[in-house]
């Protein structure tokens, strides 16, 4: 069965020699591994979908249910230059594609996880400024997408910052004034989130 869908890629593991296999998140189906066969080889054409924090458009073979699918093409959308030039968005862009690949179950379809991590990596991708706040604003509102959220559970901080947080655009969450009480807070919701979902702590954790 051929099948195309666009993806973000959220980690890659060696395959063999030449081979890779691709965990990316899909709009359609959710969290996939994919592979890519001869593309470590000098001119792979297929290498740059293989990448690491890259949108795009990919074409899709799948044998049977069994099987992994392989990628046949498609076509890069966006390798978010800005980013990748910035080393401190670099590693908390990891520490995103951590969390989606850690916590995301596979093969179950979940649009708006999808778009919130595509929304993120626009916004840090055009931004210059990285907020003090995105961590928070994008775990909180992957807790909420996976049915573990506190958006509606009063609060002792200021609701208006905790309603930017769970569902203000980027833009006001990167207005939002440093404010240390609401950063201590909302960081041990999501410590205990992580400790309720993993037995360890996530690797990309450490650099921020």
């Amino acid at each position: 069965m051929n099948f195309c869908d666009l993806a973000i890629v959220l980690k890659n593991t060696q395959l063999w020699e030449n081979d890779r296999i691709v965990t990316v998140y899909t709009r359609l189906h959710g969290k996939l591994d994919i592979v890519f066969k001869s593309v470590r080889v000098p001119k792979a054409k297929l290498k740059g979908l293989s990448e690491i924090i890259v949108w795009g458009d990919y074409r899709l073979f799948h044998k049977n249910e069994r099987s992994i699918p392989i990628c046949t093409g498609g076509e890069i959308l966006s390798v978010f230059p800005s980013i990748r030039s910035d080393i401190k968005k670099m590693f908390l862009v990891y520490y995103f594609c951590e969390i989606m690949f850690r916590l995301t179950p596979a093969n179950q379809p979940n649009e708006e996880k999808y778009n919130l991590m595509l929304s993120v990596l626009k916004e840090l991708d055009s931004n210059r400024k990285v907020s003090v706040w995105m961590r928070s604003a994008f775990v909180l509102r992957f807790m909420e997408l996976s049915g573990s959220g506190f958006e509606e559970t009063a609060v002792g901080i200021d609701i208006r910052i905790w309603k930017i947080l769970h569902s203000g655009s980027w833009a006001e969450v990167n207005a939002l004034e440093r404010n240390d009480l609401a950063m201590n807070y909302t960081n041990e919701l999501i410590q205990k989130f992580m400790g309720d979902h993993l037995n360890y702590k996530l690797k990309t954790e450490e650099f921020l």
